[in-house]
């Protein structure tokens, strides 16, 4: 059993980006230890989180020590899961014991650090899990690219100087260059997905309440969801069941059964839709999402088109960002009139808006987002799965502006609370990942995984440009 590295400093890239499933069953072969894998992964961080910059803290000896306890567990027969000694980092809105929690703000260093771990990184402890440390993400979960105010830019691993995706995109990227095996975010109206397509792995917005956000700062009492990323999708099946669970001292907890079925695309019913307008999609995702589609066609999946575009998907986010920058406000409240030097201009700008609306537009704008609880279970009632795109395009420069739409194909699953999941669906013409988003009815997350995976044996995953940042 290979216990340690001859030269930590020397990391094996290829190695690294590896599906964790791949790392986990060299761990059981003995070929593997836990002890190895995390100096790797450290000595990576080392290296390319000051090109990166995904990561906010990391726990170095917290980790070696987790790793040695995990290679001794499996040295008495005793491990406790298919995670045990496999790395998982943590966005920095969710509570880790012995870390400050920033959640992107501009806190001073002095800050206190959290007492205890968030009911989910508190769960995948006791799965055997190595917490790394806590990750970059957008200002307040409130973003989709990752430019932050007090931290600065996550940089996307796939090219320089372009966005990782937000607001998990300190967690999309650090899996894309396998700085861990898995990593925690947010999504609030499409913050775990949005990241994945970005930076060609994968992620998954589970069913509503299935994943307690109990511990994790509040964007959206209604919409915010914790999901995993990981670079496979079948690698979620690893360290989603372990996840989930039912958490008494969280209001948006619910026993959630994850259905066992194996979905076979030959017998199922997929919805798509028209996306060559309305919906600003550029012409590389078209193009790729009907080659999507046409997999799913050849492997015999009826097909059925719903009409996206009844929705007005740009109106139900706006109505969801009010409900953010309005419940972003009661939960920061204190601090932000005691020290509105911790949030950025442009977030105390976003909230002003919300909060400056009146009871009446707050109450339309709910309203507004059960449209889409409807319009989703229609759609869902017509067809087993929904296969959309899971951004409107490929990552972008930071120079340019952002696009306006890029969380219009993935609010509505936040609004229902339905599970969704995004798998790469190929490049566009610079060579940039794209995103491939299915969703499904309550309870069908592994179903989404099973899915995903086998879509993925046609799609290579994108790798990352790891020399050339």
């Amino acid at each position: 059993m290979i216990t340690e590295l001859n030269n930590p400093q020397s990391v094996d890239y290829e190695f690294l980006l590896q599906d964790a499933a791949i790392h986990a069953s060299l761990m059981r072969e003995g070929e593997l230890s836990s002890v190895a894998l995390t100096q790797q992964v450290l000595s990576a961080i080392d290296q390319l989180n000051p090109k990166l910059n995904c990561y906010f803290a990391v726990d170095r000896e917290g980790a070696l020590a987790a790793a040695q306890a995990s290679d001794a567990r499996r040295q008495r027969g005793e491990v406790l899961s298919a995670i045990d000694g496999l790395t998982v980092a943590v966005k920095d809105n969710i509570d880790v014991k012995g870390l400050v929690t920033t959640a992107g703000l501009g806190l001073p260093e002095n800050t206190p650090v959290a007492q205890r771990d968030s009911f989910v990184v508190n769960k995948l402890r006791r799965a055997g899990a190595i917490i790394l440390g806590k990750l970059n993400l957008h200002e307040a979960a409130l973003g989709a690219t990752n430019d932050n105010y007090h931290h600065g830019r996550c940089i996307n691993p796939h090219r320089g100087g372009f966005t990782p995706g937000g607001s998990s995109g300190g967690s999309g990227a650090a899996v894309a260059a396998g700085l861990c095996a898995f990593a925690l975010g947010t999504d609030t109206m499409g913050s775990v997905r949005i990241p994945a397509s970005y930076c060609g792995v994968s992620g998954i917005k589970p069913t509503r309440g299935a994943v307690s956000i109990g511990g994790s700062r509040i964007l959206s009492r209604r919409l915010d969801h914790i999901g995993p990323l990981a670079r496979a999708p079948g690698d979620l099946s690893l360290i989603l069941p372990l996840m989930a669970g039912y958490d008494p001292g969280c209001a948006q907890s619910a026993n959630v059964l994850f259905e066992q079925w194996n979905p076979n695309p030959a017998e199922l019913v997929i919805g798509y839709a028209d996306v060559t307008q309305g919906l600003g999609v550029t012409e590389s995702v078209k193009s790729a999402y009907t080659s999507a589609l046409a997999r799913f066609a050849d492997a015999g999946a009826q097909q059925r088109r719903q009409d996206l575009q009844s929705l007005d998907c740009a109106s139900a986010r706006r109505a969801g960002l009010m409900l953010c920058e309005v419940d972003l406000f009661v939960d920061q409240q204190p601090l932000l009139r005691e020290h509105p030097e911790y949030f950025s201009p442009a977030l105390r700008k976003l909230i002003a808006y919300g909060i400056g609306k009146s009871a009446v537009d707050f109450a339309s704008a709910d309203r507004r987002l059960d449209k889409a609880v409807v319009k989703m279970a229609a759609w869902l009632e017509d067809c087993d799965f929904l296969v959309l795109p899971t951004a409107p395009q490929a990552a972008f420069d930071f120079c340019e502006p952002a696009p306006a739409g890029q969380a219009d194909l993935t609010n509505m699953a936040n609004m229902s609370g339905h599970p969704a999941i995004s798998v790469p669906m190929g490049t566009d013409g610079e060579g940039l990942p794209l995103g491939l988003q299915i969703i499904g009815p309550h309870g069908s997350d592994l179903q989404l995984i099973a899915l995903a995976q086998w879509f993925a044996q046609f799609m290579p995953r994108p790798q990352p440009n790891l020399g050339l940042l």
